[in-house]
């Protein structure tokens, strides 16, 4: 069979399953053994055990279940709650303050927990009555909370540069590096937004009253809120950054500081801890079955002699470098809006990480363009994990066309960044450069 009949055979039925709505694990994992067989008879179930097997024997996946871990003892906590309380004291007498807030409290979220729709949900309970009672327009309320719940993909310890890593073979911890100026650049810009917006039009996002507002010395009382997290943010990635701990090692000092936070807040008991644990397990186990689907589909395309074929419709393009990068995050932003983005990764990365290192770009920064990427997939109708979360977080006049007219804005300033990452990649590798 030719390459391109394969290929057609392989991803229609791929495209074909998931429109019969079967879950992308058992699609791309059944397939995969199909396929197998097909091409090689019983040795190919050999193959795609092997392909399982190198996942499953990775210390660096330990990462990912103890960071659920942490996102889902942190949201007992009640951490997020006063985080926000803080936060906007300080801020609320400007206009847009609350949104604001929102998008500082997701970004010191992010930070802690790691796992994207975690800051999403925990903040968009608190924060969205809050907008609605203060008269915020739902659409700047609704996509200031999705915007900052996203940034939990590309601020460290982001669970998805643990697994882009394990695929591309680079240092989990120079990608947590990397994250950190996009990340930061990407939150600035969504405040900046905000600003201009709530100024422009102050209807849209009014200043708090007076005697909304706590005196100078509540104020600084509530700082203490901010302690916990940062002590905690300091633990991981610092460990991390200063090379005392692995990323796998620093989610578990993580997972440790996130029960300690609750049992400070006197949120802890054995019930709890329970119920987190088989949380953990089952968001784990999901995780992982798209991973092992994922990965043996694209190992069997590659068997198979996909990679070369792909690589030879790319330069048959004739588009040089820079089209055949443009090209490919084209395909991550249309794949994001109907696939998870554990599937892209795992089915792409195999195949594209060749082609970009053998046209002289540099991996990690490929990575960090990535998980912008999948930022823009969160947020991207019709199947955005974001949008679905904000409904599931907001109140019942809140419809779906509400949620997806709000989140327009934001993708839009996430294409800018994605851009600007890519004209100037400094923005990303200069802080792994620095502390190499």
């Amino acid at each position: 069979m030719s390459i391109e009949l394969f290929t057609l055979l392989l991803f229609g039925s791929l495209v074909l399953l998931l429109m019969l709505g079967v879950p992308i694990a058992f699609a791309t994992g059944g397939l995969a053994g199909v396929f197998a067989f097909f091409l090689l008879g019983t040795p190919g179930m050999a193959f795609i055990t092997a392909r399982v097997w190198y996942m499953m024997n990775s210390f660096a996946i330990l990462a990912v279940p103890l960071f659920v871990f942490m996102a889902l003892m942190l949201d007992r906590s009640g951490i997020a709650a006063d985080l926000f309380e803080a936060i906007y004291q300080w801020v609320g007498r400007v206009r847009g303050g609350l949104a604001i807030a929102t998008i500082v409290a997701c970004t010191l979220m992010a930070a802690m927990v790691g796992v994207m729709g975690a800051s999403l949900v925990t903040i968009g309970l608190i924060s969205l009555p809050a907008m609605l009672k203060c008269r915020y327009d739902r659409h700047l309320a609704l996509g200031s909370i999705m915007a900052g719940g996203a940034l939990g993909q590309l601020i460290p310890p982001s669970i998805t540069f643990v697994l882009y890593a394990l695929v591309a073979g680079v240092s989990v911890g120079e990608l947590f590096l990397g994250g950190v100026g996009p990340g930061l650049l990407l939150a600035a810009l969504f405040i900046l937004y905000i600003l201009i917006r709530s100024y422009l039009k102050p209807s849209l996002a009014p200043a708090l009253c007076a005697e909304d507002m706590l005196p100078l010395r509540d104020k600084l009382i509530m700082v203490k809120h901010l302690i916990l997290p940062v002590l905690l943010i300091l633990g991981v990635l610092g460990s991390i950054f200063a090379g005392i701990a692995t990323p796998s090692e620093a989610a578990a000092v993580g997972a440790l500081g996130a029960i300690i936070c609750t049992a400070v807040r006197r949120r802890f008991t054995w019930t709890a801890l329970k119920e987190v644990g088989f949380e953990t397990t089952k968001i784990t186990c999901m995780i992982l079955w798209v991973i092992f689907g994922a990965y043996s589909f694209a190992g069997v395309y590659i068997l198979a002699g996909g990679a070369g074929f792909v690589e030879e419709i790319i330069h048959g393009l004739g588009v040089g470098p820079w089209g055949v990068i443009i090209a490919m995050q084209l395909t991550f932003i249309i794949l994001g809006m109907f696939i998870d983005w554990i599937g892209i990764l795992m089915i792409t990365m195999p195949i594209f990480i060749p082609i970009i290192t053998g046209l002289g770009f540099d991996p990690l920064w490929f990575g960090i363009l990535f998980n912008i990427n999948t930022q823009i997939g969160f947020l991207t109708p019709p199947f955005g994990l974001a949008c679905f979360y904000m409904k599931a977080a907001s109140p019942p006049e809140i419809t779906m066309g509400n949620i997806y007219r709000s989140v327009w804005p934001f993708i839009i300033i996430q294409i800018v960044v994605l851009a600007l990452v890519m004209i100037f990649p400094q923005i990303g590798v200069w802080l792994p450069e620095i502390l190499q």
